[in-house]
C-alpha cells in the first residue's frame, strides 16, 4: 500500500462523492441566530464541543424559542486551541476535550456574558438491547473543568452554567430547566413549549441524518462505487480534529457516512463480549455490523489519542467485522495534522479492497464467537477460584470468607514483573494499568501448571458505572481465549445485577463477612500506617499487625458481630499503647484511582517510599469508596431522572454500611492517636463547594472530595495517583487541584500518572519535589503533625505495647514491610 501518489492518479482533485462528514457539520450548525432587537431575554453563548455535536439542535432551539439569542464559538482551528492552551490541566487529556478551553475563551473575549455548558450523564436509548447510555467521562465532566479551571470566567463576570441535566427523560428535563434557569423568571408553561419544539428538532436532526445515509447507501448501489462508514464520535465531525480525513476518503474515490446515518439499520447479534453502555459506542457497534455484512461498506474508527474508552471498543468493532471477514482500520489522531500516516493506511485499504473485488469475495460469516461459560453449582464444589490480588492489606481476609462459605479461593501473590508483562501481551495497549495487572496476574495463574484447567475458574470485579473498569471482564475473557483459556469459567462479581451464575450467589452470611473483612482492612491499615512511621522497634508495628490479621481472620470465619467489635476495640487498643518514639513527620495523603491506590506493585510502593524519605502516609478508607458509589442514585433522583426506590434502596445499604464500622468510629475517636472516618454525607459537602455531585464516573467527585478531608485534618501534603488516560481523574483528579489550591492555599499536591511505561525515576522525583516541599513548610511555619505519642485522648503511652527483641528480629528476617 505504501505506493507513489502518481501510481494512484494523485490525490488532490475535488471530488462529488458523497461526505455525510461535510454535511452533518454543515447541517448541526445552520441554525440562524434572532438578531439582538428580536431577543428580549439576551444572549446566551454556546461553546461549539464535545456533546454540542450531538445536542446543539436542540439546545439552540430550546433557547431560541425563549426568546434568546444563541451565540455559537467559532469554528476549531489552531488559533482557537492556543486562545486556551494555558489553561488545560491535563495535557493527557484528548483533543476534543483541550480545544474546549479555547472555545469557552473565544466566546468571553467576544463579550458573551453567560455561557451554557451543562453536563449530561445519558443520552437518549438507541439501541434498544445496549445495556446503557452514558455519555463518555470526559462529555459528561469537561464542564467543570472549565469552570474550575478558566480564570477569565469570574474575572470577567461570565455567568457560566453548567448544569446536570436528565437528557434522557422529557419530563424530568423540564423540571430541571425550569429550576436552573430561575433567575429569568421563566413560566413553566414556556419552558414546556420551548423544550417540546426543541425535542422535536432533534429528532427531525436525526432523521434527516438517517435519510441521508439512506440515499448514500442507494447511490452506491447504483453506482457500484465503495463507501466508507468514518466511525467516531460525534465531535469527530471537526474538520479541525479529523484534520481532512473525510476529504482524503473522497479523493480516492470513496463515499464517506457516519456512524449515526446508518447504525439505525444495523443489527447487531448480541450478546456482544463487551458491555454495551456507551450510546456513542452503541452507534458504533451497529454501524460496524452493517458495514461486515455489505460488499459496498467498509468502517474506518477514528480514534482520539488518549481515549481510554477505546481500548474496549476498538477491539470490538476489529471483531464485530471480522467475524465476516471484513477489514477493520483504525486511525488514531491528535492535534498534530500530518496526515502521512492516514493516507498510507486509506491507499492500503483501497487496494485490499481492489484485490478482494477482482478475488470475488462476499461477506460471509467465517468465525463463531464463543459463547460466556457459566459457573454452575456443581463447579462450587469441584473448582478452585483464583483472584486477582488488587489490595494485599484489604484481600488478606478473602480465602477464609469464601472457604467458610463453601467456595475454594486462591488469592494471587503480588503482581510480579512477568504477570504485568503476560498483562501488555494479552490487553489492549491503551488499556488502564489496573487492567493490564489484574489480567496479567490472571493469565499467569493459569499458565503456571499449578492448577487443574478443568477445574478452575476466576473472579472478576465488575462495577456497572461509566467507567471502563465495567468491562474488565470482557477484556479478561478475550485475553482468555487467546491464551487458550477459553473454556476456563469468569464469574463476574457485582453488585449491579449483570452477570449471573448459578454456582455463585452475593447472600447475605457472604455479604456481611465481607464488609466485615473490609472494615478490617480499613482499621489495619488505618492504625498501621499511623504508628509504623515513629515505631521504636523496627518491625514492631509490622509484628502488630500479623497478629491481629491471624486474630480476625479466625472471627470472619464466625462472622459473630460481638466478638467482631471486640476485636475492633482491641485492634486499636493495642497500637494505641505501640511503643513509638516522639519525632515529627509530615503526613502524606495518598489518593487516586482504587487499585493504583491500594496495589503497591502498581503504584511502586508509594507507601514504602513515603515513609523512607521521612514522612507519615495517609491512605483513606476503602469502605468509603463503595459509600460514595452508593451514593449515586440519592443524586439521580434529586437531579436527574432517577427512581426513588433506588434512592431510598441506597440510602438504606448507606445506613447499614455505616453501622457495620460504628463500633471502629467510637473505638477510634477514644483513641490516643487514631483519626476517625466521617461520613459520606461529610464528604459529599466538602466536595460541593468545588464541584457538583453528578460527577460518578470511576472515583468522580468523591476524589476531590479526599483531598479536602486531607487537607482539614491536618494532611495538605497529596499525591494524586492515577493510571495513564484515566478519564475520571482527568477531570476530578488533575482538573480540580487549581480549584483546591485557590480554597486551601497551604495544598501541597502532585499528580502522578503509573502504567506499564511510566519513568520511575520521573515519578520518584514528583514525590520527592512534593515532600521537599512540606519539609520546607514544617520550617518555615512550625505546623508539624503531632506524633501519635502527643496527641492527646484517651490510654496510656506508659502502657504501651512491649515485643520482645529477638521476636521483631524474627519477623524482620521472614517478611518485607506489610504496604
Amino acid at each position: 500500500g505504501n505506493r507513489c501518489e502518481k501510481a494512484w492518479g494523485g490525490a488532490k482533485k475535488e471530488s462529488k462523492l458523497p461526505n455525510l462528514f461535510d454535511y452533518k457539520y454543515k447541517r448541526l450548525f445552520a441554525y440562524e441566530p434572532l438578531a439582538a432587537e428580536n431577543a428580549p431575554r439576551g444572549t446566551i453563548g454556546i461553546p461549539r464541543v464535545l456533546n454540542m455535536y450531538e445536542n446543539y439542535p436542540f439546545w439552540f432551539t430550546f433557547f431560541d424559542r425563549l426568546g434568546f439569542r444563541v451565540v455559537l464559538s467559532p469554528h476549531s482551528s489552531k488559533e482557537i486551541y492556543e486562545l486556551g492552551h494555558e489553561t488545560i490541566p491535563s495535557e493527557s487529556a484528548c483533543y476534543p476535550a483541550k480545544i474546549t478551553h479555547g472555545h469557552v475563551a473565544a466566546l468571553i473575549k467576544a463579550g458573551i456574558k453567560t455561557i451554557f455548558y451543562p453536563s449530561v450523564v445519558f443520552e437518549r436509548q438507541e439501541q434498544e438491547q445496549a445495556v446503557n447510555r452514558f455519555n463518555c467521562p470526559m462529555v459528561i465532566s469537561y464542564p467543570e473543568v472549565i469552570k474550575n479551571n478558566m480564570d477569565m470566567i469570574a474575572e470577567q463576570d461570565v455567568n457560566y452554567l453548567n448544569p446536570f441535566l436528565p437528557y434522557d427523560n422529557k419530563k424530568r428535563l423540564a423540571e430541571r430547566l425550569y429550576e436552573e434557569l430561575a433567575g429569568y423568571q421563566i413560566p413553566r408553561r414556556e419552558i414546556k413549549r420551548a423544550l417540546e419544539a426543541a425535542w422535536a428538532e432533534d429528532e427531525k436532526f436525526k432523521a434527516d441524518m438517517h435519510s441521508k445515509g439512506e440515499e448514500t447507501l442507494r447511490y452506491l448501489k447504483e453506482t457500484g462505487q465503495k463507501g466508507i462508514i468514518l466511525a467516531g464520535r460525534p465531535y469527530h465531525i471537526d474538520p479541525e480534529i479529523h484534520h481532512g480525513i473525510s476529504e482524503l476518503i473522497n479523493q480516492y474515490g470513496m463515499a464517506v457516512l457516519t456512524e449515526d446515518s446508518v447504525a439505525w439499520m444495523g443489527e447487531v447479534e448480541r450478546p456482544l463480549r463487551v458491555v454495551d453502555q456507551w450510546m456513542y459506542h452503541s452507534r458504533l457497534y451497529a454501524a460496524a455490523s452493517l458495514a461486515a455484512r455489505d460488499e459496498s461498506l467498509e468502517l474506518v474508527q477514528l480514534n482520539s489519542f488518549g481515549c481510554g474508552l477505546d481500548a474496549i471498543t476498538t477491539d470490538q468493532v476489529e471483531e464485530l467485522l471480522h467475524q465476516y471477514g471484513k477489514i477493520y482500520t483504525v486511525l488514531k489522531i491528535d492535534e498534530g495534522s500530518n496526515l502521512g500516516a492516514a493516507r498510507i493506511r486509506i491507499r492500503s485499504l483501497k487496494a485490499a479492497m481492489e484485490e478482494r473485488d477482482e478475488e470475488g469475495f462476499k461477506p460471509h460469516r467465517i468465525k463463531e464467537w464463543p459463547k460466556r461459560v457459566i459457573f454452575t453449582k456443581e463447579m462450587k464444589k469441584q473448582h478452585t477460584i483464583l483472584c486477582p490480588q488488587m489490595a494485599p492489606l484489604h484481600f488478606e481476609f478473602l480465602e477464609p470468607v469464601f472457604a467458610s462459605e463453601g467456595y475454594q479461593v486462591k488469592l494471587l501473590a503480588d503482581a510480579r514483573a512477568s504477570a504485568i508483562d503476560e498483562g501488555l501481551r494479552y490487553v489492549h495497549n491503551d488499556a488502564c494499568y489496573p487492567t493490564i495487572i489484574v489480567v496479567g496476574q490472571l493469565i499467569e495463574a493459569l499458565k503456571s501448571g499449578e492448577y487443574d484447567l478443568d477445574n478452575t475458574s476466576v473472579f472478576m470485579s465488575q462495577t456497572g458505572g461509566g467507567c471502563r473498569a465495567t468491562n474488565y471482564i470482557g477484556l479478561l475473557r478475550k485475553a482468555m481465549a487467546e491464551a487458550g483459556f477459553g473454556h476456563v469459567p469468569v464469574i463476574s462479581v457485582n453488585i449491579a445485577g449483570m452477570e449471573k451464575n448459578p454456582g455463585f450467589k452475593l447472600n447475605w452470611s457472604l455479604t456481611k463477612k465481607v464488609v466485615m473483612g473490609l472494615i478490617y482492612g480499613d482499621l489495619l491499615m488505618r492504625v498501621l500506617y499511623r504508628v509504623r512511621p515513629y515505631e521504636k522497634i523496627p518491625g514492631s508495628a509490622n509484628l502488630l499487625y500479623k497478629k491481629w490479621v491471624e486474630k480476625a481472620t479466625a472471627q470472619l470465619v464466625t462472622g459473630e458481630r460481638k466478638l467482631f467489635d471486640q476485636c475492633i476495640r482491641e485492634i486499636i487498643r493495642d497500637f494505641d499503647r505501640l511503643e513509638i518514639n516522639d519525632k515529627r513527620k509530615p503526613r502524606v495523603g495518598v489518593v487516586g484511582e482504587i487499585l493504583v491506590k491500594y496495589h503497591p506493585t502498581a503504584n511502586n510502593n508509594v507507601v514504602g517510599i513515603i515513609e523512607s524519605e521521612g514522612a507519615e502516609a495517609v491512605v483513606p478508607d476503602m469502605l468509603d469508596f463503595f459509600l460514595y458509589s452508593l451514593a449515586d442514585p440519592i443524586y439521580h433522583y434529586e437531579k436527574l431522572a432517577g427512581s426513588r426506590k433506588k434512592k431510598i434502596t441506597s440510602q438504606l445499604v448507606i445506613n447499614l454500611l455505616e453501622k457495620a464500622r460504628r463500633t471502629a468510629v467510637e473505638a477510634l475517636r477514644e483513641s490516643s492517636r487514631f483519626d476517625t472516618p466521617v461520613s459520606i454525607e461529610y464528604m459529599a459537602e466538602l466536595a460541593k463547594p468545588i464541584l457538583q455531585l453528578g460527577h460518578h464516573t470511576g472515583e468522580g467527585w468523591f476524589l476531590t472530595a479526599e483531598m479536602i478531608e486531607l487537607i482539614k485534618s491536618g494532611t495538605p501534603n497529596i499525591i494524586c495517583i492515577q493510571p495513564f488516560a484515566c478519564l475520571p481523574n482527568h477531570v476530578t483528579g488533575k482538573g480540580m487541584i487549581k480549584a483546591i489550591k485557590k480554597h486551601y492555599p497551604q495544598a501541597n499536591i502532585t499528580a502522578v500518572d503509573y502504567d506499564p511505561g511510566a519513568s520511575e525515576v520521573n515519578q520518584l522525583n514528583r514525590i520527592k519535589l512534593m515532600l521537599a516541599v512540606a519539609f520546607k513548610n514544617m520550617k518555615d511555619t512550625g505546623e508539624m503533625s503531632l506524633p501519635p505519642a502527643v496527641k492527646g485522648g484517651s490510654g496510656s503511652y506508659e502502657e504501651a505495647v512491649r515485643i520482645p527483641v529477638d521476636m521483631i528480629n524474627k519477623v524482620n528476617s521472614t517478611s518485607t514491610r506489610a504496604e
